[in-house]
């Protein structure tokens, strides 16, 4: 994530920043160690936080998020990690290849879905069913499903509600896919943008080509009438 960035710029500019401020600590100031190290410390503190957050809000401007809004977005990313792996752990639990590539289709969904709003935070407010329910009645239901069907002697009741509960694990990858096409729809549409400025720029380029071409048939055409009226002056004469 790109706004982990600032911290790092934080860092590389507070250190030597905080050198300075140690050394002269030392050699100008003359005072005890211990206070040289807690100059050395609060330089560090006081010039990092400053950079932090000036790199940081423009980071967020770029996004269009508030800073409040963006740890908001940050803690359901953190919600929803423990809950991706529990989904993981369902491979080991899977009894069938039907069942194994249905698992991974609904866990590929998933984890695209979180890391397009990880890497672009702006993107949540698209998807927000998605951290909020979609994901959590998915994984659990998946759980459920994954630790009922290991069960033996299952009555015909207990058959019939996992097989609805099957069904109703489709419907949530139906929703997953959903959820994902709403994310990427701003995407398609900048680059239905990108495209229709290529065609633009393709065809004026075609038209400044076409010019020199129309330009010497002009030219073409102003020698022939002059040549004409040369030789209907001289049949005058």
């Amino acid at each position: 994530m790109k706004y982990n960035l600032s911290y790092v710029l934080g860092a590389l500019l507070s250190v030597p920043i905080a050198f300075i401020a140690f050394l002269f600590s030392v050699f100008q100031l003359d005072l005890h160690f211990m206070i040289d190290t807690a100059v050395f410390a609060g330089s560090y503190v006081f010039s990092f936080l400053p950079i932090q957050w000036y790199s940081s809000r423009k980071y967020l401007k770029e996004m269009g998020l508030t800073r409040r809004e963006f740890h908001f977005i940050r803690k359901q990313l953190n919600d929803a990690q423990p809950k991706l792996k529990r989904l993981y752990k369902n491979y080991m639990r899977v009894r069938s290849y039907s069942e194994f590539k249905n698992l991974n289709e609904v866990a590929k969904l998933a984890r695209t879905i979180y890391n397009t709003v990880k890497q672009s935070p702006e993107k949540f407010y698209a998807v927000e069913s998605f951290f909020y329910s979609h994901l959590d009645n998915t994984v659990n239901l998946i759980d459920n499903y994954t630790m009922l069907q290991r069960m033996p002697n299952k009555s015909k009741e207990e058959k019939a509600k996992l097989k609805q509960t099957k069904l109703t694990i489709d419907e949530n990858k139906r929703t997953l896919v959903a959820d994902l096409k709403q994310l990427n729809e701003s995407s398609y549409h900048q680059l239905d943008i990108e495209m229709e400025l290529a065609d633009i720029a393709k065809d004026r380029n075609s038209y400044r080509q076409a010019i020199p071409e129309s330009t010497k048939e002009k030219v073409n055409l102003k020698k022939n009438a002059k040549k004409y009226e040369y030789e209907m002056e001289r049949k005058d004469d």
